[in-house]
């Protein structure tokens, strides 16, 4: 069984390599102690995962995602801590350890821990004498042991005798709500069956009663009548979403972002999702929370579609969406779409089979990539002459002079790690021979903030000295503090990059503070920002948030949290 500790190691390096010391650090341990953590861990995950520690840096690869966090589950305690919440009226945190056979000291611990996992979902609440509870309303309450159920349906089994259906439950009456679900909120209503309030009178239909009688369970009128009432409402949710709804969304949406496209895939894909969360809402992770990091640097502009998306849903829909769903992508997938023109790159090659299968296999695997043979170094400065290449392919005896820039040899045929090298040049190019002037100098400074100054007055702050100069716009600055305090803050290795997107700017640019103390922001610290107002046109810049990603993720926090100034973050980009 993986105790709490090494649980929490899991959890850091699920987010990103950490040192070794930075991560014994976190862990409040000494290096030796993390060191036979890691061996333990190593041997308990058996071949779905593995930590590795070469050069001081931890990393955890994971070969089998699903397999993974299965295994985690049986180890973490925090299903059975939230259904003891969920099945006592209110508990102390003694009768907590009781009923889980833990210390009571793990407990507090692990309270603390559930709140803030959970904190954007429902609240975990304490009566004072009295004891732990959750402090949502009746309906919700049974909703969320519905999915504690979904994900694991012998909890209420183990605790007591607790009789599961073997097989999925079909209502004609409801049929957007899938029959999994269905059983699952049936037998939730059951295990709350004493906690539930006198409902108002609804008619219950002969086929619900046989239905809860066929899983050998029994329920009063009133609860009946709560069951009812329960599953009437998740169908009326789901039938509000249709594709003309979802469409009109979209459209407001698009008004305060960069132009995408919205066809009927989009609609489709994007309904088909919303039905399913408005049906057979999932108030609990299927796995184990991680950073949504990737996603936001990878496409920014998606997810901060996906955030607008998500709070029209929530005030005009009443559908529970939350922002770890994958609406992202389906944005990511609009986005995308129109991006047809293909950057020119060079193909050094003197040897005609071997540049033509080459040829075709990097367009196959490169997209929007147009390969351009040469025979020789003359063909390639001719070609330079007409062409602005993204990069040239050395795939020839001949040795290239320090003229032709952004060159990369591969030899023979190209495997698929000289595919990856292909892409990285192709998609980094452009942003690499123009740092300068998408990080300029001027606008750069120290912001000496105290202690106390919270998130909000800070950006403010540095908001408005960059208004002042010119640098932005007051448009510009408006939607930067806007977009701050919609949450899921954009923040990469303690580097935080507030971001909007203008109409009226031609050009990515990003202005690089550095401020006195770290703050704290949705749980993560950040020593320094990034200031990027993005081009609505310039589509080929979207990149420039993943390659800042990937620079600062190349070294520990540390180095980050101890930039000086524009030059430090200057010889990082550079490097």
């Amino acid at each position: 069984m993986l105790n709490e500790r090494q649980l929490a190691v899991l959890e850091h390096l699920e987010n990103q390599p950490l040192t070794l010391a930075e991560l014994a650090r976190r862990a409040g341990v000494s290096t030796r102690t993390l060191l036979r953590d890691v061996d333990y861990l190593n041997l308990t995950l058996s071949g779905k995962a593995r930590i590795t520690t070469g050069n001081g840096l931890c990393q955890l690869e994971i070969f089998d995602r699903g397999s993974y966090f299965r295994l985690l589950q049986r180890h973490d305690n925090d299903d059975r801590l939230l259904a003891e919440l969920l099945l006592n009226a209110v508990t102390t945190r003694r009768g907590l350890a009781e009923a889980l056979n833990l210390p009571e000291t793990w407990i507090a611990d692990k309270l603390a821990r559930l709140k803030q996992r959970y904190a954007k979902r429902f609240t975990i609440a304490a009566r004072p004498g009295a004891g732990y509870f959750i402090a949502e309303p009746e309906v919700k309450r049974v909703l969320i042991l519905a999915s504690l159920l979904k994900k694991d349906p012998g909890l209420l089994a183990l605790r007591s005798h607790f009789p599961a259906a073997d097989e999925a439950v079909v209502l004609a009456e409801y049929p957007d709500i899938h029959g999994d679900y269905l059983g699952c909120v049936i037998q939730a209503v059951y295990a709350l069956r004493h906690q539930l309030e006198a409902p108002l009178p609804i008619r219950v239909s002969d086929a619900l009663v046989s239905c809860v009688k066929g899983m050998g369970l029994s329920l009063r009128p009133p609860a009946l009548q709560t069951l009812t009432a329960i599953l009437e409402m998740l169908q009326s949710r789901a039938r509000k979403v249709t594709p003309q709804r979802i469409a009109a969304l979209l459209e407001k949406v698009r008004d305060n972002h960069p132009p995408a496209i919205i066809d009927a895939t989009l609609i489709d894909n994007l309904t088909g999702h919303l039905l399913r969360c408005a049906a057979t809402p999932v108030w609990l992770t299927e796995s184990r929370q991680h950073s949504l990091n990737p996603l936001k640097t990878a496409w920014p502009a998606a997810f901060d579609m996906s955030i607008r998306f998500i709070a029209l849903l929530r005030d005009q829909l009443d559908v529970p969406v939350f922002d770890s769903d994958l609406i992202g992508l389906y944005f990511a997938c609009s986005l995308e779409r129109h991006q047809t023109e293909r950057q020119p790159v060079i193909l050094l090659s003197d040897q005609n089979a071997i540049a033509t299968i080459n040829k075709m296999a990097i367009e196959r695997e490169v997209l929007n990539c147009r390969v351009v043979i040469a025979r020789s170094l003359s063909d390639v400065h001719e070609l330079m002459l007409t062409l602005s290449p993204v990069c040239v392919i050395n795939n020839s005896h001949f040795r290239p002079d320090d003229s032709l820039k952004n060159c990369v040899t591969l030899k023979n045929m190209i495997a698929p790690a000289g595919i990856a090298q292909i892409k990285d040049a192709v998609e980094t190019a452009f942003i690499r021979h123009n740092l300068t002037r998408l990080f300029p100098a001027q606008g750069s400074f120290h912001y000496a903030n105290t202690p106390s100054q919270h998130w909000g007055e800070i950006i403010k702050a540095v908001c408005r000295q960059l208004s002042a100069t010119g640098l932005i716009s007051h448009d510009e600055a408006v939607r930067l503090c806007e977009r701050e305090q919609e949450g899921e803050n954009l923040i990469v290795n303690q580097l935080a990059i507030p971001h909007c997107w203008s109409d009226d700017r031609a050009a990515f640019c990003g202005y690089f503070i550095t401020l006195n103390h770290p703050v704290i922001i949705n749980h993560e610290p950040v020593a320094h920002m990034l200031i990027a107002c993005a081009s609505a046109t310039a589509r080929q810049e979207l990149k420039i948030f993943s390659f800042v990603a990937s620079v600062m993720h190349r070294y520990p926090a540390q180095r980050i949290a101890a930039l000086a100034g524009y030059d430090d973050f200057m010889a990082l980009m550079q490097a």
